[in-house]
């Protein structure tokens, strides 16, 4: 299982220097700030640069966060990278800030993925399906398509597509996507078993949310987390911020 590491080093360089005639973005105020890195970490830019000419003082006291907010805007992208390191410079326009990102993919494979994954769900959803049949044959289809990778390299979902081996990233990751494109409201829940991080999904069925963990279904003791409701992962070692995720009262067969 995956441990993440994610780091956020910023550092503040105070210098008034003419910036250089380059193409960058240009924001006023953090909400501005905080959609022009989402958009760019979505585009998976390795670096880029935005000009912030509203107060420095909100700048300095929200950058952080703004970063966060703006990965945080989808589960998918928020275990996208690696590491964020931003580095800010005032110049007589404002505050300069160049941002680097190591992503655990490129912008061709996350099309690749896309591509994949649009491909094999919608040959494996028929319109006459209810919510549960389509999340039961995304379940089959990953414990069939993958196998859990002991030597923890396959971390993300295009070397989970190309190689069939996923940590348990891999597998929630792709069934994010997956759940997705079925129509089925989803999120990737991180947490622990046993202080191992491990991830895995809740999917929302009915007006309801059930926790799914495909990754450990892939197991001799198969779909034994289907559809579960949070005291059965609690009982099993399971740990995670239950106030960051929407709550399962109970398992959708009890």
């Amino acid at each position: 299982m995956k441990k993440f590491f994610k780091t956020i080093i910023i550092t503040a360089i105070i210098q008034a220097v003419t910036i250089t005639a380059f193409a960058y973005d240009k924001a006023n105020n953090m909400k501005s700030m905080e959609d022009y890195i989402y958009n760019h970490l979505e585009n998976r830019d390795a670096d880029f640069i935005i000009l912030y000419t509203g107060l420095r003082s909100e700048f300095e006291e929200d950058i952080s966060n703004c970063i966060k907010d703006a990965y945080s805007k989808d589960d998918y992208l928020e275990r996208s990278w690696l590491e964020i390191k931003p580095k800010a410079k005032v110049t007589e326009d404002g505050i300069e800030t160049t941002i680097d990102v190591t992503y655990l993919t490129t912008k061709e494979q996350e099309n690749y993925i896309d591509s994949e994954l649009k491909k094999i769900t919608d040959s494996l959803i028929r319109k006459d399906m209810s919510d549960l049949e389509k999340v039961q044959a995304i379940n089959d289809y990953i414990i069939n398509r993958y196998t859990y990778d002991y030597t923890l390299k396959s971390t993300n979902v295009y070397s989970a597509l190309t190689t069939s081996l996923a940590v348990c990233q891999g597998y929630s990751m792709t069934a994010y996507k997956m759940f997705n494109y079925a129509g089925i409201e989803n999120r990737i829940v991180v947490g622990k078993i046993k202080d191992i991080s491990h991830s895995w999904n809740t999917v929302k069925i009915q007006g309801k949310w059930y926790q799914i963990d495909i990754t450990n279904n892939d197991s001799s003791d198969k779909n034994k987390y289907f559809l579960v409701g949070d005291n059965t992962l609690l009982d099993n070692n399971y740990t995670w911020d239950r106030e960051k995720y929407p709550k399962s009262f109970n398992g959708y067969y009890k």
